[in-house]
């Protein structure tokens, strides 16, 4: 097999949504011609854990860790003071990572006598790291981004210069590089108006659902409520207030709901949402639920009547969001509840597959219809489920497309 240098930062066994998009990639790869040598952090600094996913690395990948230079102690100004670390490390706080990571991949490169490289970001280390590689052996550079860099929403700036700098580093690693993938449209529609450069290099491969993930879930009965699930993480500008105001005043339309609905965040919901369940009082309705593994999570969504997704973020920003867990949503066939800015892109897949309703942030009257309309099919024995063709978002199917751009930046 023809052999390729994944840098990846987020790598089993860490978990959260950055893991997947590369855990695919890597999973399906032997199946199109590639042998994966992933190259990752020996001591990350990040949670959470998902040590489950080490068993979805595949016999064929051959996994190298190296030591980054980094510790927790080095985050005390920002837990303490509330100090950005964008002050102290630039372009993130994993840039302890490059110089090992460097040094290991050069040396993977000659002796394993590797054709390609592939850096993933975040971290955006792990682009410079493969920009430097390319630098140092000449082989050919793909670099994917899963998210914005510069224009980021989630990341704020100290100063102008500070964004600009890296505005510098973005354009020096996108200029060498010889092919980029993004996660979604916007993402490339952004980089191609800023670097003009990227025209006929650059192509989105959307994040996707594995049907693996789906085989034999647990399913269990059924304990006579409707349960809406929300799945992943709530922070900086998301929030789950929409939704669970909308809860709180449809309790309080009709009382008898309260024994037959209930809502569960699982993961990361952040400092808001507690407080606001207790402040709405609907601390006997809506179940917090810490990180669990990504099979727990595909068990909890399958054992729910409807999902709840929110991108509570207006304007462009918002729009432009598209998150992975999305379409794990769709792979389930619950309806949806996308708490979303109407034309972004999670509301175009959504109302294009007729996966569920799409609602504004703001709309709390079409929000409480959402949950409402939804319930009523349930108590009717008629539940919603999705239909549309969602083949296309077939991680297997999406690794092919990347292993073709490998393909064409080889010239095999």
């Amino acid at each position: 097999m023809k052999r390729v240098l994944v840098i990846a930062y987020h790598f089993p066994p860490l978990g959260g949504g950055g893991v997947f998009r590369t855990l695919s990639f890597t999973k399906y790869l032997p199946q199109f011609g590639y042998q994966p040598y992933v190259l990752t952090a020996k001591n990350p600094m990040y949670r959470p854990k998902d040590p489950t996913l080490l068993k979805e690395i595949p016999p064929e990948a051959k996994v190298y860790r190296t030591l980054s230079l980094e510790h927790r102690i080095l985050r005390v100004p920002r837990r303490l003071f509330h100090v950005n670390l964008k002050w102290l490390y630039v372009p993130d706080e994993n840039i302890g990572w490059l110089p090992t990571a460097v040094s290991a991949g050069a040396n993977l490169i000659k002796r394993e006598r590797i054709g390609a490289i592939y850096a993933t970001s975040p971290a955006w280390t792990s682009l410079l790291i493969g920009f430097l590689l390319k630098k140092k052996t000449e082989k050919p550079l793909i670099v994917d981004y899963r998210d914005p860099w510069t224009d980021n929403v989630f990341i704020k700036y100290p100063t102008q210069v500070h964004r600009l700098i890296e505005r510098k580093m973005e354009e020096k690693v996108l200029s060498q590089a010889d092919f980029v993938t993004v996660a979604t449209e916007s993402i490339k529609n952004s980089l191609r108006e800023r670097y003009p450069f990227l025209k006929s290099k650059i192509e989105t491969i959307t994040n996707g659902f594995d049907p693996d993930d789906f085989k034999n879930v647990r399913i269990y009965p059924n304990p006579g409520k409707f349960r809406i699930t929300f799945i992943g993480s709530i922070y900086g500008l998301l929030t789950a207030k929409p939704f669970l105001s909308a809860l709180k005043e449809l309790f309080e339309e009709n009382r008898k709901l309260r024994e037959k609905m209930e809502a569960r965040f699982v993961g990361n919901f952040g400092r808001e949402t507690p407080k606001l369940v207790e402040e709405y009082g609907l601390k006997e309705n809506v179940e917090l639920i810490d990180y669990v593994s990504h099979e727990k999570s595909i068990e909890h969504m399958m054992n729910s009547e409807a999902l709840l997704l929110l991108i509570t973020i207006e304007g462009p920003g918002g729009e432009g969001i598209l998150t992975g867990k999305l379409f794990e949503y769709l792979a389930s066939r619950r309806p949806i509840i996308a708490i979303v800015p109407t034309k972004g892109l999670a509301a175009k897949i959504i109302e294009s597959l007729d996966a569920g309703a799409v609602v504004s942030p703001r709309d709390i009257p079409s929000i409480k219809k959402a949950m409402s309309t939804f319930y009523e099919q349930w108590t009717k024995g008629d539940p919603f489920r999705g239909k549309g063709n969602i083949d296309v978002y077939n991680r297997k199917f999406l690794t092919q497309e990347l292993a073709q751009i490998f393909d064409k930046v080889l010239g095999v």
